[in-house]
């Protein structure tokens, strides 16, 4: 039977536990800089400022702190550990904390509000983030002389706080799909569709990530594999959070619910034509060309015939269920044969 407190064992598993903490850092840098024209956008005005902004983007850089000050911790020899480490523990609670804190405003957004819903969520998360911070107070580390670095010694201590987040974050999910089965009446496109374009997949797989943190805190097979699996909660529930965040406020705001069936959200998601190329000016009485139309010939066969509208006599409307723009002509008389 293997001896998870061999000491020898224990070295090995925790370089696995840095080696592994080092890829994760790779994902979660990488996913950082690569996406940062989102909020740089924000800041230059190319799109719309909203407070829910600072929360996204504390939990984006609470992350990537952590990851840093895993760096220091790690390869940065002898320091003083017990602060450290609770400062290396605080990070990951935050932008977890605040990656939750998105879900819930979602969420509120999907039940439009509703007091009871607000109040119960609300709560939860309160609950989440007071466990996180009575955790910080059980945080113990010391130096050691064979690593050359601070390891944490009682994670096992960790358990109930993992349970609590876990079931926070599960209420929170429970909650957002309840809210969006009352909306599928709303919806032509079905619960599948719906819950595609309201990025639930990523609150799914961040609530998953939550599950193996607390197996192997039950296990408590020895601190590296108690804390195997912090890191990969950290990134899923982190970016999964963001881009649910980004996702939503590209097809209008984070903090209103938009039905695909409504009018607003094809606006929100038709490309603005004074952003488009041209490369000469437009005139506004230049004719258009539409489809042919029909014409009856002696024979009685039907010919068709090109028709011709100004273009300041066009609007464009568009039809949701539809592939293409329709387009409407107002106050045009057409003569069969003739130019209008």
């Amino acid at each position: 039977m293997v001896n998870w407190h061999n000491p020898i064992l224990i070295l090995k598993d925790y370089l696995a536990l840095v080696k592994l903490n080092h890829v994760l850092s790779g994902i979660y840098i990488w996913e950082t800089i690569f996406t940062a024209g989102f909020e740089l956008d924000v800041l230059r005005g190319k799109r719309p400022y909203r407070w829910t902004i600072w929360i996204y983007l504390g939990c984006r850089y609470t992350g990537l702190l952590s990851f840093i000050f895993f760096f220091i911790d790690t390869d940065g020899g002898k320091i003083s550990c017990q602060p450290f480490d609770v400062v290396n523990f605080a990070l990951p609670y935050a932008s977890w904390s605040l990656a939750s804190l998105i879900i819930v405003l979602r969420v509120i957004a999907i039940w439009d509000r509703n007091v009871i819903v607000s109040l119960v969520t609300v709560g939860a998360w309160l609950c989440g983030l007071g466990f996180n911070v009575w955790n910080l107070t059980l945080v113990k580390a010391e130096y050691n002389a064979i690593l050359d670095t601070c390891i944490t010694v009682n994670t096992h201590k960790g358990l109930i706080n993992a349970i609590a987040v876990l079931a926070v974050d599960s209420v929170l999910l429970v909650t957002m799909l309840i809210g969006l089965l009352r909306h599928v009446h709303r919806s032509s496109f079905g619960i599948w569709y719906l819950l595609y374009q309201q990025c639930i997949i990523w609150i799914f797989l961040a609530t998953i990530a939550e599950v193996p943190p607390v197996v192997f805190l039950i296990l408590d097979l020895n601190d590296p594999f108690n804390e195997m699996f912090t890191a990969v909660e950290l990134v899923v529930l982190s970016i999964g959070a963001a881009r649910m965040y980004r996702s939503l406020s590209n097809r209008g705001s984070f903090t209103e619910y938009v039905s695909p069936s409504d009018p607003a959200y094809f606006s929100s998601n038709i490309p603005s034509f004074g952003q488009s190329r041209r490369r000469g000016p437009i005139s506004t009485h230049t004719s258009i060309h539409f489809a042919p139309g029909p014409q009856a010939h002696s024979r009685g066969t039907i010919s068709e015939a090109p028709v011709f509208v100004p273009a300041d006599h066009i609007q464009l409307e568009f039809v949701p269920g539809a592939s293409d723009l329709s387009i409407s002509a107002s106050r045009v008389k057409v003569d069969a044969g003739k130019e209008v």
